[in-house]
């Protein structure tokens, strides 16, 4: 998930300011390092939470209750390096770890705690041509996302207090940039031109939407993958950031078109969804900056589906195209950045397990329920920068989903649970170097 780089963020304004609304940052480069040298980096954090939420799944029928109250948090590392060649040529590598584990990866033995690697990339350039990157890495669209205020606290709903609320409750967050969510641990090669009086755009492709350890693809097989899988995945995007006197600006639009591998094997149960749309999904982000001020919002539209904060899927036959849409405000005050955001996002929904035999709720041929699900969330809060490096978080989120004839508790069809709330109130630490 999107994290906060803010250990100078505290004292931006104009169009700096709106450039820390988005720490999903363009891959290494090495500008400053002299020609013939190599600088190598071990960058890395720790993230600590604390947090009160209440849910509609916090206590169910069965017997199942959560802990309203607890901590969180995680480490992460960034290896890498830069270097210069004597000829200009620009080159390097980097990598991202996480934590991994049961208990939001509790570092015991006991719960199979591990590390993984989230990203990891090299890329080619020239100052004048632009760079060429491989691996498991961003596309376009993460880099050049514009206007979705993640920058006043941990990251609004595409933060990781959220991790204390329950999954069914947490609504679906329309601009995410982890995981296989718009492409950013998938294999793939990117291209990132120069950046021209502000302007700067990008591509890139994946033959297939898996990361880099993964042999060969299958495509097509007696189980169809529930989502689709997209394939010859193409991402396009451009950004344009530029001061005029006090006045900053930021704007950017982003595009990613993929198809699929049709399924060649038998008729499958008319609970799984078989059929699927090609993926095509626009998007688009825009913020003014003026004197510590920043304000604007994010638009998503297109033919996919998002039942998670996470990953999207194709989108199945007999459903609707995705929308959602986000609008936010933020203020910097020397350390101290305050803002709040709104966002609504409408998808086909989450396909359901089964039927629930009990109730009225049922599911048609193509795997659906009777309703479009749709997603809803509040962020407000503040960050303060103690001393460079180290970041004080407070957090409050509310949010809301809906699904008609779809039990968010069970994850089948039914008539309870088809609306469930959420809201948290936290605070938190980053220490990073």
């Amino acid at each position: 998930m999107r994290r906060l780089l803010l250990a100078c963020a505290a004292a931006v304004s104009g169009v700096a300011g709106i450039a820390s609304l988005n720490p999903a940052l363009a891959q290494s480069t090495s500008e400053s390092a002299a020609p013939g040298t190599v600088t190598v980096r071990l960058n890395g954090r720790v993230n600590w939470y604390a947090g009160v939420e209440g849910s509609s799944v916090d206590s169910l029928p069965d017997g199942t209750k959560t802990s309203t109250t607890g901590f969180l948090g995680y480490m992460r590392l960034y290896p890498g390096f830069d270097g210069v060649a004597a000829n200009g040529l620009h080159y390097g590598a980097a990598a991202e770890i996480r934590i991994n584990g049961a208990n939001n990866g509790a570092s015991t033995s006991a719960n199979n705690e591990t590390l993984y690697v989230f990203q990891a990339y090299g890329y080619l350039g020239l100052p004048q041509l632009g760079q060429v990157s491989f691996g498991q890495e961003n596309g376009p669209t993460v880099i050049f996302e514009t206007g979705t205020f993640e920058g006043f606290n941990d990251g609004g709903w595409n933060g990781d207090i959220e991790g204390l609320v329950p999954g069914p409750a947490n609504p679906v967050y329309p601009f995410p940039d982890s995981g296989a969510a718009f492409s950013q641990t998938t294999n793939k090669i990117v291209y990132l031109s120069p950046s021209i009086e502000g302007f700067q755009f990008g591509v890139g492709f994946e033959p297939n939407h898996v990361p880099e350890n993964v042999g060969p693809v299958v495509t097509s097989s007696p189980t169809p993958i529930v989502g689709g899988q997209p394939r010859n995945l193409i991402d396009v995007g451009a950004q344009y950031t530029k001061t005029f006197g006090p006045v900053g600006i930021q704007a950017g639009v982003d595009y990613i078109s993929a198809g699929q591998a049709n399924f060649t094997g038998a008729a499958q149960p008319f609970t799984t969804a078989t059929n699927y749309h090609n993926l095509n999904i626009v998007s688009g982000g825009l913020t003014l900056s003026y004197a510590g001020l920043t304000i604007g919002g994010n638009s998503v539209y297109g033919a996919f589906n998002q039942v998670d904060g996470d990953t999207f899927q194709l989108e199945p036959q007999g459903g609707s195209n995705a929308a959602g849409w986000l609008a936010g405000a933020q203020y910097t005050l020397g350390p101290a950045v305050f803002g709040a955001s709104f966002f609504r996002f409408n998808t086909t929904g989450d396909l359901p397990g089964g039927i629930d035999a009990g109730s009225t709720a049922t599911i048609n041929a193509n795997g659906l329920t009777s309703g479009q699900q749709q997603n809803t969330g509040v962020a407000a809060g503040g960050t303060y920068t103690l001393v460079p490096g180290v970041n004080l978080f407070v957090d409050y989120l509310y949010g809301w989903r809906k699904q008609s004839g779809f039990d968010f508790a069970t994850g089948d069809a039914g008539t309870d649970h088809n609306y469930v709330q959420s809201q948290l109130l936290g605070v938190g630490s980053q220490i990073q170097w």
